[in-house]
């Protein structure tokens, strides 16, 4: 500890921090239009919200007396969040400084057991790593305490109160950090050999970051809505826009010291318009594009935080430090990340696990949702470890994929507050934690590798392998020439086409049509109504008759379709639907794109169109869990934009004009000779 700032506090030792004063089933049109009808789903005054930090800071510590007390006496309420009932009371020591080798600082929280700290005793150690300010979470401290767990809350380099002592390292270096935050704990009186880790999204991070790379000092992790995978890079070739307008006012507001979480006004307010405007995001390289400054993949293959932040400053010319104090260059970089797009995208891990290896060395249990932006990536990460540590797959490893967005449900309605249950039952998984950090005698062996929830249904389905075997059913795109929007003539079936009109819209860049849900972070997000927005000609809407009996999908579902564009170079979007009895409400399942010169698969070997030509292009939409319920319909939109989850395509080829775009004319075949059809995974359960 710093000895300059201890103080007394009721007899304890206390560092204080210079700024702080259901049911289971087993189975094996114009350009200034877009900013202000784009907002980022959060609007609370940031006065009120400092209020409310100030308030829940100070006030937890005393709240958490009464909260442990409630759920002793009232026993159902601690099972109904996943956690059952407190056994302890809590000592707090707060704003320890932990050294790091190279001269920055963690701020950090320890939250012990009474009996132990009283007794200088021994137990269990949960840690937990995050750049949200550990003060706004501190209740979590608290309940994991309470049930005999030492907790570790620790602000991540550069972020919340170790901001004043070191620069954030855009993830690279927390698969350091967390290391020497374990050897750290191994040295405490109380550690007895046993250390998990907890939390989601960056939380997760931290713990996937260190995952491979132990020392042998953690025992189990429990990572929740995150992934290895780089979830910027995009299979089809396109931006994933919306991640920049998430990132960039996220990563300012958690390296200031102010913590308001008003993310409308974190940054540049320049950054911030451009992201949010369609005519600032018109994408338009040439095949042999001049504008990256650096790629991931560069990156990645050095083995040293040191030469990693050497070769970054060399070709940004940042002089970006993260052992020290941020001096204005963190921000910069984050320009050149999201607001210039400098850095290209191409590594396949993110930066907290660049050399990734899927050979984790300690046991792992995830948590997704169906509506989170790291879904498919996480499934992805599952795939390979199957394929590469299958012993440890059918060991250690468990899954659970619920109906959910990131952080949350999104749904309101009784059905969400139900859902909403199961997700904090998901995330404080004790039993997970007893049987690996205390031994208990529960079977988690005997826990399926995959638990998914199957949306439209009460039903969670287990698996010990995955996929699941299932059917392949092609449902075929018809039409009589006219598909535009959902009073056209489009539709699904399982009979294939024949000789058939191709159906045409106008793709103008600068009225894309606008995200409405789907697996985003930050922008509109969730399953949302698609009705409205289906009205607008420049959709194809192809809807299939009414379900004489239900269908359960389960993995993948793919499109083949034969299109054209006057353009040389274009998008593609496409949308699965559910459509409700009387048409009442069109529901959103999964939703992908492909940028025509990636149309082969290779991001590396990009070529353009040659203008009105037929070509064939996939897209995977991603994995889906549906039970589409007799007389539901399955729809299917294709259109050219997605606007902010993706760029938006100039159809320029990298050309230029005046306008700085082409309008496109877009044309999809489906006749005999170009059989375009959606592939759906049906799923047939045991009976």
């Amino acid at each position: 500890m710093d000895a300059s700032k201890k103080v007394k506090s009721n007899s304890r030792e206390f560092v204080k921090h210079p700024n702080k004063g259901e049911k289971e089933v087993n189975q094996q049109e114009s350009k200034g239009k877009s900013a202000k009808s784009l907002p980022i789903p959060i609007d609370i005054p940031e006065s009120l919200m400092k209020v409310i930090i100030r308030t829940i800071t100070h006030l937890t510590d005393y709240a958490q007396v009464l909260l442990l007390k409630i759920l002793r006496v009232i026993k159902p309420v601690g099972r109904l969040i996943g956690f059952g009932t407190p056994t302890f009371e809590v000592v707090r020591l707060k704003e320890y400084l932990m050294h790091l080798k190279d001269g920055a600082k963690l701020a950090t929280d320890i939250y012990l057991p009474k009996n132990i700290f009283e007794e200088r005793g021994k137990g269990p150690t949960i840690l937990i790593r995050l750049p949200y300010w550990k003060d706004m979470v501190s209740i979590i401290g608290y309940l994991f305490a309470s049930f005999g767990y030492i907790t570790i809350l620790q602000d991540i380099r550069g972020c919340a109160h170790s901001r004043d002592y070191g620069t954030n390292s855009f993830m690279l270096s927390e698969g350091i950090d967390g290391l020497e935050t374990l050897r750290w704990i191994s040295k405490r009186f109380w550690y007895n050999g046993r250390i998990g880790m907890w939390g989601g999204s960056y939380f997760g991070l931290t713990q996937l970051a260190v995952s491979e790379k132990t020392d042998g000092l953690l025992t189990c992790i429990n990572p929740f809505e995150c992934s290895n995978a780089n979830f910027l890079f995009h299979h089809g070739g396109l931006h994933l826009h919306g991640f920049k307008i998430a990132f960039y006012p996220i990563y300012n507001a958690v390296t200031q010291y102010d913590a308001s979480f008003n993310f409308e006004k974190a940054g540049d307010e320049r950054v911030l318009k451009k992201l949010l405007d369609p005519a600032a995001n018109l994408y338009n390289e040439s095949l042999k594009s001049t504008k990256y400054l650096i790629s991931w993949a560069e990156v990645a293959k050095l083995k040293t935080l040191e030469a990693q932040i050497s070769l970054i400053n060399k070709r940004t010319g940042l002089n970006w430090n993260p052992c020290k104090k941020d001096t204005g260059e963190f921000d910069k970089l984050l320009k050149e990340l999201f607001y210039y797009g400098h850095f290209k995208n191409d590594s396949e891990f993110f930066p907290q696990s660049l050399d990734y290896q899927y050979r984790p060395s300690t046991p792992m249990l995830v948590v997704a949702g169906l509506f989170d932006p790291f879904c498919d990536a996480t499934i992805q990460d599952l795939k390979k470890l199957q394929e590469i540590s299958p012993d440890y797959c059918k060991n250690q490893y468990k899954l659970i994929i619920g109906p959910w967005i990131h952080g949350g449900i999104g749904d309101p309605s009784p059905a969400g507050i139900k859902n909403l249950i199961s997700f904090g039952q998901s995330l404080f998984s004790m039993w997970w934690f007893d049987h690996w950090l205390r031994k208990s005698e529960k079977e988690v062996p005997n826990v399926p590798m995959v638990r998914i929830f199957i949306l439209n249904t009460n039903t969670w389905r287990n698996f010990n392998s995955w996929p699941p075997k299932v059917k392949e059913m092609k449902l075929y795109l018809h039409s009589k020439g006219n598909a535009n929007s959902r009073f056209g003539d489009g539709f699904l079936s399982i009979s294939p086409s024949g000789e058939e009109q191709s159906d045409s819209y106008d793709f103008n860049p600068l009225n894309p049509c606008p995200t409405t849900g789907g697996r985003n972070l930050l922008i509109d997000n969730g399953s949302k109504d698609q009705s409205k927005l289906e009205e607008r000609p420049d959709i194809l809407v192809y809807t299939s008759e009414k379900l004489q009996e239900g269908l359960e999908l389960i993995g993948e579902v793919k499109l083949i379709f034969y299109g054209a564009s006057s353009a040389k170079d274009t998008d593609f979007t496409v949308k699965l639907v559910d459509v409700f009895p009387n048409g009442k409400k069109a529901l959103n399942i999964l939703d992908d794109a492909i940028r025509a010169r990636f149309r082969e698969g290779n991001l590396e070997n990009p070529s353009l169109l040659e203008p009105h030509k037929i070509y064939r292009y996939e897209i995977n939409l991603g994995t889906a869990a549906i039970y589409f319920p007799k007389g539901h319909r399955i729809r299917l939109e294709i259109s050219s934009s997605n606007f902010p989850r993706f760029d938006i395509n100039s159809n320029l080829a990298g050309e230029t004009n005046e306008d700085g775009y082409l309008i496109a004319q877009q044309t999809i075949y489906h006749d005999s000779k170009h059989l375009s059809c959606m592939i759906l995974p049906i799923f047939s359960p045991k009976k």
